[in-house]
């Protein structure tokens, strides 16, 4: 079981850990597993007495730290393989590490006064000793949307210039300061691919650590207008059937999840 800290703590050297502790050693946007798909004990990495580790929680009662490392001297197991094939508490201590790691490496100055933060004797969070701010971290939520039509056999896929080659997947976009979710889904689906939407629900969410956002995915009918990609963000849209999908996101996605529900018509 993976425990998270519930207050702020200081980067601590390895030569003042428990050998035995997890970690969470990060480097390309994954993370150092070993054959089984598990965290590696501090023991095993031979980090250097001088490498400063993030305390993130307990890992099976073991402390649990985060740290990066070169990738030139570890291999690496890519972050949305993780997401895919580790177990839950692995996948959480990740997306855990690799959120809290970038908060504390760009929130070491105060943004009111400048003077460097510590951190919070009974929160998580950093603040300012001179000028008392308090800075939380931050989480970015984005909606991710499953539009169907045709009494739910077709769905729309769209293809993001991000994208691997060929790609497509559902529609998605960050929700904007004052906006709620169902504003957010609205004004999304009119910008990128010019349609009304209606009866959405609420389907699921998932921690998205890249760098750090929460995707929350619903479901909605398709209610007027027609589909056309913006050209900006999206270079094609189009709508298909089960038994003739494009090439999908891969596993480990809540945006897969939501199509192989769709597949098998569960939504």
């Amino acid at each position: 079981m993976f425990v998270v800290n519930q207050i702020q703590k200081c980067f601590v050297p390895v030569s003042q850990c428990d050998q035995k502790s997890r970690v969470v050693a990060l480097a390309n946007r994954g993370a150092v597993l070993d054959e089984s798909m598990q965290l590696p004990a501090l023991s095993q990495l031979g980090l250097d007495g001088n490498t400063l580790l993030l305390p993130v929680g307990e890992l099976d009662g073991a402390p649990c730290y985060a740290c990066r490392v070169d990738p030139e001297c570890f291999t690496t197991i890519a972050g949305r393989a993780i997401l895919a094939g580790a177990s839950e508490d692995v996948r959480e201590a990740f997306c855990r590490a690799q959120e809290m790691l970038l908060w504390r490496e760009s929130h070491r100055f105060c943004g009111k006064c400048a003077q460097p933060l510590i951190p919070s004797t009974h929160d998580l969070a950093m603040t300012c000793p001179a000028c008392g701010a308090v800075y939380f971290p931050q989480i970015a939520p984005a909606v991710i949307v499953a539009i169907t039509r045709n009494g739910g056999n077709e769905i729309l896929l769209a293809h993001n210039h991000r994208f691997n080659e060929g790609v497509f997947s559902l529609i998605a976009g960050f929700v904007e300061m004052g906006e709620n979710l169902e504003e957010a889904i609205h004004r999304e689906i009119k910008e990128e691919i010019g349609i009304e939407v209606d009866h959405f629900r609420y389907l699921a969410s998932q921690s998205w650590p890249f760098p750090n956002s929460l995707m929350l995915a619903f479901y909605a009918e398709w209610a007027g207008g027609e589909a056309c990609a913006d050209g900006a963000e999206l270079s094609e849209c189009h709508w298909y059937t089960r038994d003739q999908l494009p090439r999908l996101p891969e596993k480990g996605s809540v945006a897969r999840a939501v199509i192989d529900a769709f597949v098998e018509n569960r939504l």
